[in-house]
Parts: structure tokens; sequence; C-alpha cells
């Protein structure tokens, strides 16, 4: 698994994404990481940094899940706002559900706001504003998209090229950039 979290960060590093190794892990998993697959947590853990270059589109690192962890966005933005949006209780609850079952795992505010949450059942799914809770899969599992990182073939996932490639500044050959 090492193996497969380094070449996908160096793939991403090659289309212009910032990179730092993962700082050293505290004792014990982020309460909000408990319930996630290891896949998760181990993906999570290789990096301290996996951003996009302007910074818009990150993959949220093991320390973004502590609750002491410092940035402008928290781990589970899309879940605060929608809560935060939500009219009746019964709207509040639905909200809790859905978040209950999945651990988003990269956010963007390239385009308005948008995530990638892996589910309880391991399936990578993707959702925007203002619904984030109706998502769609994307991949499944985990493995799968980071290979997918990697490979980037000639068969492409429209949402994953738009999140992690477009936008970056690097040329897109087969479109002619």
């Amino acid at each position: 698994m090492t193996e497969l979290f380094r070449r996908t960060a160096e793939a991403l590093q090659e289309a212009g994404w910032q990179y730092e190794p993962p700082l050293p892990a505290e004792d014990g998993v982020p309460s909000a990481l408990r319930t996630a697959p290891e896949t998760v947590i181990s993906w999570v853990s290789s990096f301290s940094l996996l951003s996009s270059s302007d910074e818009t589109v990150w993959f949220l690192s093991r320390r973004d899940y502590s609750t002491g962890a410092e940035g402008a966005f928290a781990w589970n933005e899309c879940e605060q706002l929608s809560i935060r949006s939500a009219i009746t209780d019964d709207e509040a609850a639905a909200v809790s559900r859905f978040w209950e079952r999945h651990v988003p795992i990269l956010l963007s505010v390239r385009d308005g706001y948008e995530y990638l949450a892996v589910r309880d059942d391991g399936a990578v799914v993707h959702g925007t504003e203002p619904e984030f809770e109706e998502a769609v899969v994307v991949f499944s599992p985990l493995e799968d998209l980071l290979r997918y990182i990697i490979a980037r073939p000639a068969a492409r996932n429209g949402i994953v090229e738009r999140l992690l490639f477009d936008g970056t500044g690097i040329p897109d050959p087969t479109r002619g950039d």
C-alpha cells in the first residue's frame, strides 16, 4: 500500500501539485477517523500536505482530522454547511446520518464547494454544493482512485480529471493544450 501512496503523490506532483511528507504520527487515531477504513487512515497518514498548485483543491491529511488542526476549512466543512442550512430537525438528522457513513478525503473550493469521500462500504463518492448529500460514486474502492491518478488512462473520469488535473497550469497533451 505504501508504494501505491508514494506513486500517487508523485503523479500529482508531476501534475503540479504541492506535496509535503507526513509528520510524525501522534498516538492514536483522530476521533474523526475511528470508523474509517484502514486504507483511508493509511492514505491520509502518508502526507502532511497534498494540494493543487493554486491551493483550491486538497486531500485531507491525518492532521486535518484532529480537533486542534488549524485551517480555513474544517475536515467536515460540507457537513457543517448542510446542517446550518437544514430547515427542520428531520433534515438535520438526515444530513448527520449521511455523514456518519462518509469520510471526506478531498475538498475543493475551485468552482464552489466539492468533495470526495469514502463511504462505509469503500466506495469513493463525489458531492457538490448546495446538496452535498446527493453524492455519486466515482470509484470503488479508494485504491482504484489512486491507481487512476497514477495511470491517467485515455478513458477518463470527468469528475476526477476536473478536480485533480484541470486548473493546474499543466498542459494536457490529449486536448492539444
